[in-house]
């Protein structure tokens, strides 16, 4: 691996020697005896970090020469850590180096402990920085480009996003698998007032009672065989920011009884412990059941029901806004070939066309994959083919059994009352097998909002409508 490099900036020879040879085994050292050579060393060297002696040429008594410079470099070069070298008995100039921007400093006669461990902490320090920083880059791309689209459904998804941000309400997401929730709870958080307090989602669907319960509100030591510690739970680490309870129907109901508590009184206290501590939490919730099914089965608290579903946000199916899979595809295929160590340029028109047939019952999460595995068999930078696609796929108009029966209606004699009540049956039926059996969301399908699932109810009554039970 390369080593980073340091440029130490001294007008002194000997020190500049004595440094070089301290840390020449971990970095690569340039050296610099007044500013216009650290200039020259800056604009033709990648510098990791500089070492900077506050007494420079030309009046090396005078420490404003190298507090200057530092005020320079912040400015011109915001991105390369410093650390300064002072007197024995100017500490208090070092303190107001660092509160120019300085990451640490290390006094004069050096001590090679000292001057060593200053360096590694520093250069240390910087490099996290700078990962945290791409990482936040790589989630804001990685969220904004899986909500990009200009049609009518992603619009009004994002103008939902832009309402609701601002407010503390709780919020419950539906969608299918593979369309986003997830991504949407994050844009939720980034716009609020808690962005840059901590953002942790939690799969309730992966984890037993005992670890949920464990990893919601954490537990005390002796809690329970194998706690050897204290550990903080989800609860008290997201103090301050948003919770996200990714497919809260798998909620136990014990700990759906814990989790009201703490959402109504802002209190809870950690497995085996008495203490009542607060929390500051904003929750948002998910799911990709019927909810009020399991309501209705006394599955899901119907007081827990009502706190976490103050706002719903519906995040639509890649097919009902398939005119974005041109836009979508692009910026998957750019991220997935960066990832892959790849310049890709496009997708060609056949696969465009091919993907844009194909139904998606994996929704985008689908997409991301097929795109990925193109990317890794492409051979040129235009992806032209892509692994067959094998899941259902959409009906045509000619294999459509309404528009089928459309066709048929003016042949068939029906009287115009019966024709409508015909229609109205087939299109319950057909809401209904396109959202999987599941009576409130075909109703919501259907526009009849929070009304949806008596209107559905009592549709399916009316037409001696039998729905299939869903796992």
């Amino acid at each position: 691996m390369m080593k980073q490099t340091v440029l130490v900036v001294d007008d002194n020879d000997i020190n500049r020697l004595n440094l070089k040879l301290l840390l020449k085994e971990s970095y690569t050292i340039l050296e610099a005896g007044d500013l216009e050579a650290a200039d020259k060393a800056l604009a033709g060297n990648r510098v990791d970090l500089v070492v900077l002696d506050l007494a420079l040429p030309p009046e090396p008594d005078n420490p404003e020469i190298g507090m200057g410079y530092l005020d320079k470099l912040r400015l011109e070069s915001p991105d390369t850590p410093v650390v300064v070298i002072t007197g024995h008995d100017e500490r208090a100039l070092a303190l107001r180096a660092q509160q120019s921007g300085a990451l640490d400093f290390f006094g004069k006669p050096f001590d090679p402990d000292e001057v060593k461990s200053t360096i590694d902490r520093s250069m240390q320090a910087h490099w996290q920085a700078m990962r945290e920083q791409e990482m936040q880059r790589a989630l804001e791309t990685r969220v904004n480009s899986e909500l990009l689209g200009e049609s009518a459904a992603m619009q009004a998804l994002r103008t939902m996003i832009s309402r609701v941000a601002s407010t503390p309400s709780t919020v419950l997401i539906r969608g299918e698998t593979g369309t986003g929730k997830e991504l949407v709870a994050r844009q939720l958080h980034a716009a609020s007032s808690r962005a840059k307090q901590p953002f942790i989602a939690i799969n309730c669907a992966a984890m037993n009672v005992e670890s949920l319960e464990s990893e919601l509100f954490g537990y005390e030591k002796g809690a329970f065989a194998g706690a050897g510690k204290r550990k903080l739970g989800w609860f008290e680490r997201a103090s301050g920011g948003t919770l996200f309870l990714d497919e809260v129907v798998g909620l136990p109901l014990p700990v759906q009884g814990k989790l009201l508590r703490a959402l109504e009184s802002g209190e809870f206290s950690r497995l085996g412990g008495e203490a009542i501590l607060q929390t500051d939490v904003r929750l948002i919730c998910s799911t990709r059941e019927d909810l009020e099914q399991k309501v209705e089965t006394g599955d899901f608290r119907d007081d827990l029901y009502y706190r976490i579903h103050v706002v719903e946000i519906e995040v639509p199916p890649l097919r009902e806004h398939i005119e974005d899979l041109p836009q979508l595809s692009e910026a998957v295929l750019l991220r997935k070939a960066a990832m892959c160590g790849k310049r890709m340029d496009a997708l060609s028109d056949d696969v465009i066309e091919q993907l844009a047939r194909y139904s998606w019952p994996g929704n985008v999460r689908e997409l991301e994959n097929v795109i990925e595995r193109a990317v890794v068999l492409a051979a040129t930078m235009v992806v032209e083919s892509i692994p067959s696609l094998t899941g259902p796929q959409p009906a045509g108009a000619d294999d459509d059994p309404l528009q089928l029966w459309l066709r048929q209606l003016p042949d068939s004699g029906i009287r115009a009352e019966k024709a409508v009540a015909e229609f109205e049956k087939r299109l319950v039926e057909a809401a209904l097998e396109r959202n999987h059996h599941i009576k409130a969301r075909a109703g919501r399908w259907l526009g009849f909002g929070d009304r949806a699932k008596d209107k559905m109810r009592y549709l399916c009554d009316k037409y001696d409508i039998e729905v299939k039970e869903t796992p």
